[in-house]
Formats: structure tokens, C-alpha cells, sequence
């Protein structure tokens, strides 16, 4: 488990993990930053998360859209 989910099992909330995933303290995660604790053979399937969740299609996920998508995800699971 990585990323976000890994973060998730430890009790970390979404805005820790957010901030956490954050590395250059922009208040908006990249695609890059969003996948940089992704093993590799799981990019894809986190990249067309990120996808999903990027509700205005900026390229970049905000803090509201991060926590939106962990709350469907945390739903279907």
C-alpha cells in the first residue's frame, strides 16, 4: 500500500496527508507530487485517480477536490 492509502491505515487525516503529499507547500497538489509515493507498477491506475478527482481539470488537486476524492474512496472501500 502506498500514497495516500498507506497514510489513511496510519490514522492520518485528509488534510495531513494532503500536506504531507504537499512538497513544495503550494496548498495544491501536481500530479507528480500526487504519484511520488506510488510504486511504480500502480502509477496508472493513481493516475487516472487523480484524473477523477481534479474536478475542475487544472492539473492540480486543492485541498476540497483531495478530500472529496479520499471520502468516495474510503466510501467504496
Amino acid at each position: 500500500m502506498f500514497g495516500a492509502q498507506a497514510q489513511e491505515k496510519k490514522g492520518k487525516t485528509p488534510e495531513e496527508q494532503f500536506k504531507a503529499l504537499d512538497a513544495n507547500n503550494d496548498q495544491k497538489l501536481s500530479k507528480e507530487e500526487f504519484l511520488a509515493r506510488t510504486a511504480d507498477d500502480k502509477k496508472d491506475k493513481r493516475g487516472q485517480v487523480f484524473d477523477r478527482w481534479d474536478k475542475n481539470n487544472d492539473k492540480f488537486l486543492s485541498l476540497e477536490e483531495y478530500k472529496e476524492g479520499a471520502a468516495m474512496a474510503k466510501k467504496k472501500n
